[in-house]
């Protein structure tokens, strides 16, 4: 952070020829930093109350399997948990610690970028909380992931390239351009941002951006870091566009896929993030005081734009976040510097101070609350489930308020059920699962010595099939009447259910076991027959 509140002479001297209002603005380090860490310490404080979501034991199990891609993300996460899980063996806190950062980092670059953008140590400080109170930051740091690290690290870059606008310091280039070498081994989807910010200087300026040869130096060292995953992704088919059609089924399932979006773009950034973003777009596109940031403004359209078309996450545009709520925060408290120019006059400084004070203070604490309460309230306990899911948007808010639960139940069912075999069955067995959750939690919960675990679906297809020689199968299936069994194999019978009707689907409700024998293909031409990107839970 040193960087940030360092005043550069040369980055002074061309702030006070862009703008005078900014020639003396500097971070306020102190509060910005007290908002991060206070931010910090409730979330690492409640990071082990959720119980562990799928995908964080499917990334442990994935790096095991290191690889420079994987069906969607790079292999930065993978190898992130893995090296906590051997730190730490079976720590949830220690997994989700870099998303927690993440997400503190999400608070600092708020109020980073309003200090780029002219906002005094009020605006930095109303940045800094409003992502600190906004819903997504919670999801963010609830759970190891890809969509955490992307948006911090996608920040970053838009902020070196904010402050390069101010300094034109070419290092400042370099930076943005290492950032977004680490955010491709996170998620291919960063290219979409560059694609963004391309668009943005193109319409908006500074041109002269593109004209730099420090930009392109970094382009062959950025597509060279990016060339191993693509390279993986041709290798097995691009699995990674095969995804973008099952997530947008699994997102309109969830939250009515496009005509959701708004609804959770409004539910992630908060009623305070809400605001200030509305606010920051349209000063960005439309007033000349923040002309020099305009390309943020329509990189924000073109991420919007993918996020409609592709039906994909709302996460996909967290990125922006700091940056709007930053020119928010400017537009709004930096009343005798930017609000008079925003209101053209119109409306008196005293009463516009009065205004601001009022309304603003109210809905600080109406957010702060808020998010006080998610933070203190969630997970509620599982006594208090008391209605079956029926679907997956029922099963999406009961994730959300309950957790991801059952998994002793999955592992000690299904060992129970390979005890229970003939011990001569239980030579060369293996297990073989519907969903890749199932197979990483038998992989990373299971007893030491239970049978080598494989799956057909997503990520863990490419980590191997079962050995050609392999004769009985303990296949864990989402259903009782679960067609996969028997047109797999010979002989398809269940040995154990897993069946609490209040329990989670797909985890430890619906679960039938059963002792497969004798494949009616060999492994190498069934495994592409079995082969799904569909997480399946039997719903």
């Amino acid at each position: 952070m040193t960087a940030i509140s360092d005043r550069a002479d040369r980055g002074d001297q061309l702030a006070a020829e862009q703008d005078p209002d900014t020639a003396e603005v500097r971070f306020a380090a102190l509060a910005v930093t007290a908002v991060a860490v206070v931010t910090g310490v409730i979330l690492l404080v409640r990071s082990g109350r959720y119980g562990y979501f799928g995908d964080e034991l499917y990334f442990v199990a994935a790096g095991n399997h290191l690889a420079p891609g994987y069906v969607d993300q790079g292999p930065l996460i993978p190898l992130l948990a893995r090296t906590a899980w051997t730190l730490i063996p079976g720590s949830a806190v220690t997994l989700r610690i870099p998303s927690i950062l993440a997400a503190v980092a999400g608070v600092l670059l708020a109020g980073a970028f309003a200090r780029e953008m002219g906002g005094r140590r009020r605006a930095q400080v109303l940045a800094a909380v409003a992502y600190a109170t906004c819903p997504y930051l919670i999801t963010q740091a609830a759970t190891l992931s890809t969509f955490a690290l992307d948006s911090a690290l996608s920040a970053a870059a838009l902020w070196l390239l904010a402050r390069w606008i101010r300094l034109r310091q070419d290092r400042l280039l370099l930076a943005a351009a290492a950032v977004i070498a680490v955010d491709l081994q996170v998620k291919l989807l960063v290219v979409v941002l560059l694609a963004g910010i391309v668009a943005g200087v193109a319409v908006a300026e500074p041109r002269e951006l593109l004209r730099r040869p420090a930009l392109w130096w970094c382009v062959p060292v950025v597509t060279l870091t990016a060339l191993p995953g693509m390279l993986w992704q041709q290798r097995h088919g691009w699995p990674q566009l095969a995804m973008g059609a099952v997530i947008r089924t699994e997102q309109h399932a969830a939250t009515g896929g496009v005509l959701g979006l708004p609804v959770q773009w409004a539910v992630l950034t908060g009623l305070l993030g809400g605001l200030l973003a509305l606010l920051g777009w349209l000063v960005l596109l439309r007033h000349n005081t923040f002309r020099a940031y305009r390309w943020i403004g329509v990189a924000a359209i073109v991420e919007v734009v993918f996020a409609i078309v592709s039906g994909g996450r709302p996460y996909y545009v967290a990125g922006l976040f700091p940056a709007l709520f930053a020119a928010g925060a400017v537009a709004i408290l930096d009343v005798p510097h930017r609000a008079a120019r925003l209101t053209g006059g119109m409306v008196s400084p005293d009463v516009r101070h009065r205004a601001v004070r009022i309304v603003g203070t109210a809905v600080v604490a109406v957010s702060v609350a808020i998010s006080l309460t998610v933070v203190s309230v969630l997970p509620l306990p599982l006594a208090r489930v008391d209605r079956l899911v029926h679907s997956q948007a029922e099963l999406s808010t009961r994730m959300r308020t309950f957790g991801t639960t059952g998994w002793e139940q999955l592992v000690a069912g299904v060992d129970a059920a390979y005890r229970a075999l003939p011990s001569g069955d239980r030579t060369g067995v293996v297990i073989l699962t519907r969903t890749y959750w199932q197979a990483a939690a038998l992989d990373e919960l299971g007893p030491p010595d239970h049978p080598p675990v494989y799956s057909a679906d997503r990520g863990y297809a490419y980590f191997g099939r079962p050995p050609e020689t392999t004769r009985t199968v303990l296949y864990v299936g989402t259903g009782s009447s679960e067609p996969l069994p028997h047109n797999a194999f010979e002989v398809a019978e269940p040995v154990a259910r897993i069946d609490d009707p209040l329990g989670f689907a797909g985890i430890d409700r619906g679960i039938t076991v059963w002792r497969c024998q004798r494949p009616r293909q060999p492994w190498p031409a069934l495994w592409p027959r079995l082969t799904t990107l569909v997480l399946d839970p039997g719903l």
